[in-house]
């Protein structure tokens, strides 16, 4: 946009009043209340709140312990201890509560608004010219003031009321995005100050590293910022030297922000490990260059459509399986997003704030973008939070120099925008409120992202869930049917297994065993462009659905004919560690001993196990025959390399020895922890040593701290649970195991817990 030219305020033109210039905001907080107010009485919902907040002990308080997982614990992929420790505070204060927490989320959004505010203003006064790093700002006079004010309301409810910030507002795990964009917002805005002619620099750069070290802390989101803050340099700030002109050099700003770069190497080093942790990531395998190049274009596109027109709004939008970069819809988000970039470059010094509102946009995004895919989602509306920003001052900075250009119409035209942004404001506020309704319980959100996407699997799976719980069969079935039908392959086992609980729960048993069966005997369609190339590699892992088949095959005495079904498993699947351990059992009950040290023989020439897991193989052989002093050295070896992978084996191991007394297997276990057995492994087993012995308080303390340095271990919850059973604590053990169970129906050692707990019996 054009730069106005300062202008001397009219003589004897009072500044705009105290109470006009304070109603702006408070006006902005109470429409963004409104617009998300259907959240304060929401539930948590089965898109992580439930392992997140439900079957999460670790959160729960502020004291050391807690304080430690909060900083060093990588939670489903995430590093955010900040946002931990909000979470941590509401438990406090309200227990799990959910509503609390949905309350402190608006809480933390209405103070982002505020910070919103405050930046757009500065924002639009560097756009304007009324500030400067080289002259004192220009006093404005009422009229202006009150020009710059409409124009920055608009800009705030552009952004603080779109209906793109529904998910960070009403997801409670999405709290991070909250306060990142929060932290982040100040920091920007403090930077800014400190590029004000006359400023005390020092003061305004420590505020600004203060505020981004914390809002890295709550979500590794500006870990772009030196590249951002470098490129406001140029736009707005006008801080790089031209030629023949005042300014400082490339080189003298890429110093000044060396001060930022550790905390976002830091940040960035953390998000990556976090991802590595649950490995998440995607590999190049499956999702090419092209690929990536065409999604992350795909997005740039997405985000700045979804702004204009916010329709259609789901929880999750699916990266197709045979995600085609070729497909007319890609090539044309390609040709747009070079499109727009060369031509925004080209007219870079006609029309600066273009050029810097996309390149700052895109740098906003990239993390998110693909480039680094992970998990099964394309776009995601909460990955608008920030990267929204350039675009809604940029629209901003157009209407003020829209209404400053005419000095003549400056107060008409002015009132025009307030209009404006009245209605806009209203419209999106109605948008998100009914959206925010989508958020109350997981039944509704997931109704509406199947609408959205009808053939989405992943959704579909998550609502059949969802009617699972209030045990509506039939269309929890149809819903599952139509997830594997849209998925049969790897990457949703879990809808196929599933089916068949539901078929087996809705009386149709047979349905039930042909649904697990049809995850050993599926063949994808060579021709069917999902699968094209690569059919082997989408081969679903059949180990959950055989362990479903199994019992009912063994309580028909059918174990032949179940041994032949893993044996065919294992010829589709033979990377599958799992199958190699329940057949191994198999044979072991069957009494085929010999087959058994065969069978691992084999898995460890066909090169597709670890090591590791070949030796825990041999182990459980060895073990199984009690040949416990040869078992010893594969057993530690194994659970040195696969962790909780093998805890049966170490437990065995103990229990073995603490038949000749407690203190013989913990001598046991010390030796597991001197051989490099994880902690965890060694902490759970030991834990379960003392909870046998009825040692609780000995017990106590060392099954949480298992629980805390693997926290994706189910059984650690459920042995958490038999101590909270042993001792009393009913309440804490049937709440823990029912949110246990929502999330994985199929969970035996729960249930048989859960029904043992409620029918009366303490052991």
């Amino acid at each position: 946009m054009a730069r106005p030219a300062p202008q001397s305020p009219a003589p004897n033109v009072a500044a705009l009043p105290l109470v006009v210039r304070a109603a702006f905001p408070l006006l902005l907080v109470a429409l963004a209340a409104f617009a998300f107010w259907p959240c304060v009485d929401a539930q948590f919902v089965a898109l992580d709140d439930d392992a997140n907040f439900e079957m999460n002990f670790l959160f729960r308080g502020l004291g050391p312990a807690q304080l430690e997982w909060m900083w060093s614990g990588y939670h489903y992929g995430h590093w955010h201890p900040l946002t931990w420790w909000t979470f941590g505070l509401d438990y406090v204060r309200a227990g799990l509560d959910a509503p609390a927490f949905h309350r402190t989320s608006l809480v933390i959004h209405l103070a982002g608004v505020l910070a919103f505010w405050a930046l757009a203003l500065e924002v639009l006064r560097w756009c304007a010219g009324w500030v400067s790093a080289r002259s004192g700002p220009v006093e404005l006079d009422r009229t202006k003031s009150f020009a710059l004010h409409v124009c920055a309301a608009f800009a705030t409810v552009a952004w603080a009321v779109h209906p793109l910030r529904v998910e960070n507002v009403a997801w409670v795990t999405e709290r991070r995005d909250l306060l990142s964009a929060l932290f982040l917002f100040v920091t920007v805005l403090a930077y800014l100050r400190s590029a004000r002619a006359g400023s005390v620099r020092g003061a305004w750069l420590a505020l600004a590293l203060v505020a981004y070290a914390l809002s890295l802390a709550s979500k590794a989101w500006g870990m772009t910022l030196p590249v951002v803050l470098l490129a406001l340099d140029v736009y707005p700030l006008r801080r790089l030297a031209r030629e023949g002109g005042e300014g400082r050099s490339w080189g003298a700003l890429v110093l000044e922000k060396l001060w930022f770069v550790p905390f976002a190497a830091w940040t960035a080093w953390q998000a990556s490990a976090a991802q590595r942790a649950i490995g998440a990531t995607v590999s190049f395998d499956e999702h090419g260059l092209l690929h990536r190049a065409a999604q992350a274009s795909y997005g740039l596109c997405f985000y700045v459509l979804k702004t204009l027109w916010p329709t259609d709004l789901g929880c999750h939008y699916l990266l197709e399986l045979g995600f085609d970069p070729l497909e007319p819809v890609y090539i044309a988000a390609m040709v747009a997003v070079v499109g727009v970039t060369v031509a925004l470059f080209l007219l870079r010094k006609r029309w600066p704030a273009l050029f810097a509102a996309w390149f700052l946009y895109g740098v906003l995004v990239s993390p998110v973008l693909g480039l680094l895919q992970s998990g099964s989602q394309k776009v995601a509306d909460r990955y608008a939070q920030v990267g929204s920003v350039p675009l809604v001052l940029l629209a901003a900075g157009a209407l003020l120099a829209f209404v400053v250009r005419d000095p003549s119409a400056l107060a008409k035209r002015a009132k025009v925008v307030l209009v404006a942004a009245l209605a806009l404001g209203g419209g999106l506020a109605f948008a998100s409120n009914r959206q925010t309704r989508c958020w109350n319980d997981s039944e509704s959100l997931f109704r509406q992202a199947v609408k959205v996407e009808p053939d989405n699997y992943f959704v579909l799976h998550n609502l059949s869930a969802s009617l699972y719980r209030r045990q509506a069969w039939d269309e929890a079935i149809e819903l599952e049917r139509r997830s594997v039908t849209a998925h049969p392959g790897k990457g949703n086992e879990l809808a196929r297994h599933t089916l068949g609980i539901l078929l087996q729960y809705a009386g149709r048993l047979e349905e039930a065993e042909q649904a697990w069966r049809d995850c050993v005997e599926w063949e994808p369609d060579p021709q069917d462009p999902r699968w094209a190339g690569r059919p082997l590699f989408w081969l679903p892992d059949p180990s959950t659905c055989l362990a479903a088949l199994r019992p009912r095959y063994q309580q028909r005495r059918q174990t032949d004919e179940l041994i032949a079904l893993y044996e065919r498993g294992l010829a589709r699947r033979p990377d599958v560690a799992q199958l190699y351990v329940d057949l191994d059992q198999l044979l072991a009950g069957a009494g085929r001993n010999p087959q058994r040290l065969a069978l691992w023989e084999k898995a460890e020439k066909s090169g597709n196990l670890p090591r590791a897991q070949v030796d825990a193989g041999r182990a459980r052989a060895l073990v199984a025959a009690g040949q416990l002093k040869e078992a010893e050295p594969y057993v530690f070896r194994a659970a040195a390399a696969e962790r909780g992978k093998v805890q049966e084996l170490v437990d065995a191991l103990a229990k073995a020895a603490a038949s000749r007394g407690v203190e013989a297997g913990i001598e046991l276990l010390e030796r597991a922890r001197r051989s490099g057995v994880p902690a965890s492994v060694v902490d759970n087993a030991q834990g379960k040593l003392y909870l046998a012995a009825a040692r609780y308080a000995e017990a106590e303390p060392l099954l949480l701290r298992a629980q805390a340095l693997d926290n994706f271990n189910r059984d650690y919850v459920v042995d958490v649970c038999e101590l909270f059973a042993a001792q009393g604590r009913r309440d804490d053990a049937v709440r823990n195991l029912r949110a246990l169970l929502e999330q994985d129906a199929a969970n035996v050692r729960a249930r048989t817990l859960l029904q043992r707990i409620e029918s009366g019996s303490r052991r």
